[in-house]
């Protein structure tokens, strides 16, 4: 019986490897800005589908309730990866709000309970309300100017002394949206119309002028929207 010689292999060459090699690395290179836009994409999406629902839950629980619930809210740009946004839902215990707003100062912690876990978003920046315009969000067009002396969270005007999670002391959240009994949203003692934020996401302490968004409260219903670009 004859043996048929095997023919020499079809495998690639070096030089081919190299090749393939190269182009790989130049897809990776390309890909990768993508990847990080979409999932800093996907961060601020999930924070504004939280955050939206945070509000509606406390807009929720004071009418179901017939009480005066808060949401406090602290910016810290110190965190460590920068910026960050810790968010809590207070309720009060007797269904009365304790004092008019202009001498609130630090609300004592017997007569409030914390409704929720606290919250904290990382890599996230509270702007002020009017920060971000129609020509930002080309569909806040229309609708209500605000500003951030009289449409912003309330700053200062009330103080919740909140223990976070693995702190071993309190720390103050004094940007607060108040509602009432009825639905509807406050950051003062007198009715508004509107109440604005904005969020940003951030990497490190540079911001991402192409992925912000805007929180708008109605005063009257308590009910939120949100504008994204």
């Amino acid at each position: 019986m004859k043996l048929r010689p095997q023919k020499p292999g079809s495998g690639f060459t070096l030089v081919e490897l190299l090749v393939v090699i190269a182009i790989m690395s130049v897809l990776v290179a390309l890909a990768i800005p993508a990847l990080t836009s979409m999932a800093k994409g996907n961060q601020m999406t999930q924070a504004l589908i939280e955050l939206s629902g945070t509000l509606e839950q406390a807009r929720q629980y004071a009418i179901s309730r017939n009480t005066y619930v808060w949401v406090a809210m602290r910016p810290n740009p110190g965190g460590a990866n920068g910026d960050e946004l810790s968010v809590a839902v207070l309720a009060s215990k007797t269904g009365t709000d304790p004092s008019p707003w202009s001498s609130y100062g630090s609300v004592p912690n017997d007569q409030i309970d914390l409704a929720t876990r606290v919250r904290t978003f990382d890599q996230i920046r509270l702007e002020e309300a009017g920060t971000f315009t129609s020509s930002d969000i080309p569909s806040l067009s229309g609708k209500t100017t605000t500003s951030a002396s009289k449409n912003s969270p309330a700053d200062n005007t009330a103080s919740f002394r909140i223990k976070l999670p693995g702190a071993s002391g309190t720390t103050d959240f004094t940007r607060v949206i108040q509602f009432t009994p009825n639905g509807e949203a406050r950051v003062s003692s007198n009715v508004i119309d509107v109440i604005e934020f904005g969020l940003r996401p951030t990497r490190g302490k540079s911001g991402d002028q192409n992925n912000v968004a805007v929180l708008r409260v109605n005063g009257l219903t308590g009910q939120t929207a949100v504008f994204r670009p």
